[in-house]
C-alpha cells in the first residue's frame, strides 16, 4: 500500500470504572474525528475492548490485534490499524503482572514497518525493573528496520537515556522547549482528584526509528472534559498522542 504519510494515536485509557463508559466513548469519539491509521491503546480492559469494538467505524475500516482478558488483567493492549496487520506477536515483559509489548507488522510502500503498544511497569521504585523491560523491548523489535512503538513508558527523567539513540522520540524532536506533559493535575482534574498532589509528567511516548519515516508533527489529545456537565471527568487520566509521520527526506520543521 503507498502512503505520502501516516498518522499514528496512542491513549493510556485508564482502567479504572471512574466514569469508565463515558470516558471511554469519549476516547472513540476523539480517535473517530482525526481517523488515525495506526491507533495504540493501553490499559485495555474488557468492558473498555467491547466499547471499542462496539464502534461501527471501528468494525468498518479497522483491522485489529488485542492482547486482553483474565490473563492480563487491568493491563490489556490494543492495536487497530487502517492497514492490513500481519504477524501480530504479544511479549510479556519480565518482573511484572500484565504488562507487555504487543506488536505486528505493516507493508507500506513496499516495505515492512513494525508497529507496537507497549506499558512497563509504573512507580518511582520500579525503575530497575523498567530497565529490564526495556531491555526486552528494544532486543525484541531489534530487527526490524522501521518502526514505530506508542506506549505509556512510564520513565522518570533519569531514565530516558535509556532510550536508544537509534529511535527518535517524536515530541522532544518537534518541540524541544515543550514539555509535552501528558499527566498534568494542573490541567486534568480528574487526575488532580485522583492523585491528591502536584503531577506534571511525560509518560507516553511515540519513538521512531529507521530510514522510512520521521515524524512531522505530534500533539496532545484527550485535554479537555468529556462534558460541560462533568468539569472534573476528563477521558483519560493520561492525555493520548497523536502523531503524523512522513518518508524520510521530506523537510520538517521543528518549534524553534
Amino acid at each position: 500500500m503507498q502512503r505520502d504519510e501516516l498518522t499514528f494515536a496512542t491513549f493510556n485509557i485508564w482502567f479504572s470504572d471512574h466514569h469508565a463508559t463515558a470516558r471511554y466513548h469519549a476516547i472513540a469519539d476523539l480517535l473517530e474525528a482525526h481517523s488515525p491509521d495506526v491507533i495504540a491503546l493501553q490499559e485495555v480492559t474488557p468492558p473498555a475492548l467491547e466499547v471499542f469494538l462496539a464502534r461501527p467505524w471501528i468494525r468498518q475500516h479497522y483491522h485489529r490485534a488485542a492482547a486482553t482478558g483474565h490473563a492480563f488483567g487491568r493491563n490489556g493492549l490494543l492495536l487497530l490499524s487502517r492497514l492490513p496487520m500481519s504477524h501480530a506477536v504479544y511479549t510479556h515483559l519480565p518482573r511484572s503482572v500484565g504488562r507487555g509489548l504487543l506488536q505486528a507488522s505493516l507493508t507500506v510502500n513496499g516495505r515492512a514497518l513494525t508497529i507496537c503498544s507497549l506499558h512497563l511497569e509504573s512507580g518511582k521504585s520500579a525503575s530497575e525493573i523498567r530497565a529490564h523491560q526495556l531491555a526486552t523491548v528494544f532486543r525484541t523489535v531489534d530487527t526490524a528496520e522501521n518502526a514505530v512503538l506508542c506506549g505509556d513508558f512510564n520513565l522518570r527523567n533519569a531514565e530516558v537515556s535509556r532510550l536508544p539513540e537509534t529511535w527518535v522520540d517524536a515530541w522532544p524532536a518537534l518541540h524541544p522547549n515543550d514539555e509535552g506533559f501528558t499527566e498534568d493535575t494542573s490541567v486534568n482534574l480528574m487526575l488532580n482528584d485522583s492523585k491528591g498532589k502536584p503531577r506534571k509528567v511525560r509518560f507516553d511516548r511515540i519513538l521512531v526509528k529507521g530510514d522510512q519515516w520521521v515524524p512531522a508533527d505530534i500533539r496532545l489529545l484527550g485535554t479537555e472534559p468529556i462534558s460541560q456537565t462533568t468539569p472534573r471527568v476528563f477521558p483519560s487520566d493520561h492525555f493520548g498522542l497523536l502523531c503524523r509521520v512522513v518518508p524520510a527526506g521530506r523537510a520538517v520543521i521543528a518549534d524553534a
